[in-house]
């Protein structure tokens, strides 16, 4: 299955309205989906470093996955809009990530997710691949908004699925714990032709 974890999506009634775009949560859902499944005993890996995944660059992710090198196996990647663009990108790298990892993914029982700002910074493609939309929402312990990404009061974060459509959240997420499992200060960097 492939899901993504997204700052905002269009027409989304889990809009985020008064809550911070950046430093809302997305990596935080998306290590610890990935963590629980490092704790079910599936092999995860990442772009991103984090304190129980491998870490890998997307190209080579691309590459393994490609080569049949990648079977059961839980796929981490951060800010995928670096690779996959909504702008287009080279037509090289869309089919070989979109046309071959993802298409593949499923016959291998990889599970891709994946993070970014804004539903459409993705590619188009990409997207309708996609089968589950997550969007984090960050609050204050007295239950407010948070409007500001680099707050530094304690904070909640909850997980709404956005597709399908689920009208609660899924769950409460503290960043304070899982913040541990990765550096969220990282940045993912991208090579360039």
């Amino acid at each position: 299955m492939i899901y993504g974890y997204f700052g905002s999506v269009p027409g989304s009634p889990h809009q985020r309205g008064y809550h911070a775009l950046r430093g809302n949560g997305k990596t935080l859902s998306l290590t610890f989906t990935g963590y629980c499944d490092h704790l079910a005993g599936r092999r995860v890996i990442s772009n991103y470093k984090t304190t129980f995944s491998e870490l890998v660059s997307t190209e080579i992710i691309a590459d393994m996955i490609q080569e049949d090198d990648l079977k059961d196996v839980t796929i981490l990647l951060s800010e995928l809009q670096l690779y996959l663009n909504s702008l287009g990108g080279s037509t090289k790298t869309i089919r070989k990530f979109i046309g071959s990892v993802v298409g593949q993914s499923r016959k291998r029982n990889v599970d891709i997710h994946y993070d970014t700002q804004r539903y459409q910074d993705i590619h188009v493609r990409m997207r309708v691949q996609t089968d589950r939309i997550f969007i984090p929402r960050k609050y204050h312990y007295d239950g407010s908004p948070c409007q500001f990404d680099r707050c530094e009061k304690p904070h909640i974060v909850w997980l709404y699925q956005h597709e399908p459509y689920l009208e609660e959240p899924l769950m409460a997420l503290k960043p304070e714990v899982i913040g541990k499992l990765y550096d969220s200060n990282e940045l993912v960097l991208m090579k360039w032709d």
